[in-house]
């Protein structure tokens, strides 16, 4: 029987169950909790159901090399599985003999790890302790049974830092044969950074490092960007609930740094750590929880209050850069400025499955070397010639509020230390990204307001209003 892979840009495994039924399940399942808890907190695994005859699960994972889009406007040449990063989230049963054919097509040889699933010792992954590299061109089957049960996740065990680095990791989902919870929604998320310096080339060693790696000690990367599966900012597809949805959240930590995970809005239980189940009695319930390194929760809310509410890394510039996405209850909009322009014409809730920028419609210019005033206070601000400059710091427009004569040339300069991407909330102009120092200009030519935002930040209050006149 050959499985297939879940879609990971969905990121969704949407279980519809009725309320009816589930509460006659959680009766059952409370006397069997007790028994199976009393007088321990040890771990205890899912039991296999007894009509449940495992089967034999097919995979292909080709690692190569291509470019992946990061963000709208962000592409980045990265090695992958399968043409996608994360690679594939793998989903099978607990038992199941799982049989992965691996296909190197990159310049180097590389493993394959299953983290945190029990395989023999020949197919653990690690190149040289356990078995030897997969050349550029070969093939090397895994085989293994899927045991126990949990979230689990699989990454490169040769040259780790460059290659796993680079985006060969995804998701590896073992699923009890008899599950002993039931949920409405479930979402998985992979935590990673992004190094700008760290370049295939850089990997083989045809390449310097660049100047901020090769001051670090230890051989550290210099990390820009923080990602939740394989994206940053408004491409991350956000958690759509319904009020009273039972939701479990995934979340892996395949990069090299600790990110504190915090939601706004609600509180979580902790119903697994590493994959491996928490007794109810020994269960957190947290609003923030710090992932290490390889470590994996599962945690499980109750949408039980409706908004559109945040959920990123609790260290600031993570969340600043990229790590940081949404929980949508259906039919909601944000109570701040943005929520004027929240839905369809939204630009920070683009088209995940695409992630395309919207087409200016105003006559753009780009001067990268603009000699212009500037004009710094936040009151609005009239600009009394043809041209005015608005700074980019970080978190906010200076100014944000303009007044300006149809035919005046607007130039965003970017002062701060993040990337921004300024769109209109119509849709009218967009800019490409806005590494610092540079700069992107706009000519107005129609007369009217425009709320103009940070694709990256708008949810972090970079929001701005033009009004032109004739």
């Amino acid at each position: 029987m050959r499985a297939q892979f879940v879609d990971p840009v969905a990121l969704t495994s949407v279980r519809r169950a009725s309320k009816r039924a589930r509460g006659a399940v959680a009766a059952m399942l409370g006397l069997l909790i007790l028994a199976a808890t009393a007088g321990a907190f040890a771990n205890k695994w899912p039991q296999a159901e007894a009509s449940y005859v495992p089967q034999t699960r097919e995979f292909t994972l080709t690692a190569s090399e291509f470019d992946w889009e990061i963000q709208p406007g962000t592409v980045v040449r990265v090695w992958g599985y399968n043409q996608q990063m994360p690679g594939p989230e793998i989903r099978v049963k607990e038992g199941d003999l799982v049989r992965i054919t691996v296909k190197n097509e990159l310049p180097v040889g590389t493993t394959v790890h299953w983290h945190g699933v029990m395989t023999p010792p020949e197919m653990d992954g690690p190149a040289g302790l356990n078995q030897a590299p997969i050349e550029p061109g070969e093939t090397f089957v895994y085989e293994f049974n899927a045991t126990p049960a949990g979230t689990r996740w699989y990454h490169s065990h040769t040259d780790v830092v460059n290659q796993v680095g680079l985006g060969l990791y995804g998701a590896f989902i073992v699923e009890p044969a008899k599950s002993k919870t039931t949920y409405d929604r479930e979402y998985v998320y992979t935590l990673a950074e992004w190094d700008l310096e760290l370049t295939p080339g850089v990997a083989i060693g045809a390449e310097p490092r660049g100047p901020r790696d090769s001051q670090l000690r230890g051989g550290e990367l210099g990390t820009d960007l923080f990602l939740m599966n394989g994206h940053t900012h408004e491409a991350i597809s956000p958690i759509k609930v319904e009020t009273g949805d039972k939701v479990l959240i995934r979340l892996i930590n395949a990069g090299s740094l600790g990110h504190p995970i915090h939601l706004h809005g609600h509180l979580f239980k902790i119903v697994a750590t590493d994959g491996n189940p928490v007794p109810k009695e020994a269960q957190l319930t947290k609003d923030t929880v710090w992932i290490a390194p390889g470590e994996r929760y599962d945690i499980e809310l109750i949408a039980d209050n409706p908004g559109v509410w945040m959920l990123h890394c609790h260290i600031e510039n993570h969340a600043a850069n990229g790590m940081m996405t949404l929980i949508e209850y259906d039919g909601e909009v944000p109570t701040g400025p943005i929520g004027e322009f929240w839905g369809a014409t939204d630009p920070a809730a683009v088209d995940h499955s695409s992630h395309g920028a919207v087409e200016s419609a105003i006559p753009v210019t780009t001067d990268p070397n603009p000699t212009l005033p500037t004009a710094t206070n936040a009151t609005p601000v009239t600009s009394t010639g043809n041209t005015l400059v608005v700074e980019l710091l970080d978190d906010r427009f200076s100014p944000r509020n303009l007044e300006v004569k149809v035919g005046t040339t607007i130039t965003f300069i970017n002062k701060g230390g993040n990337w921004h991407t300024v769109s209109a909330a119509d849709g009218s102009f967009t800019s490409a990204l806005i590494k610092p120092g540079d700069s992107f200009s706009v000519t107005v030519s129609t007369p009217g307001t425009i709320k103009y935002i940070c694709r990256q930040h708008a949810r972090h209050g970079m929001i701005g209003t033009l009004i032109v006149t004739e």
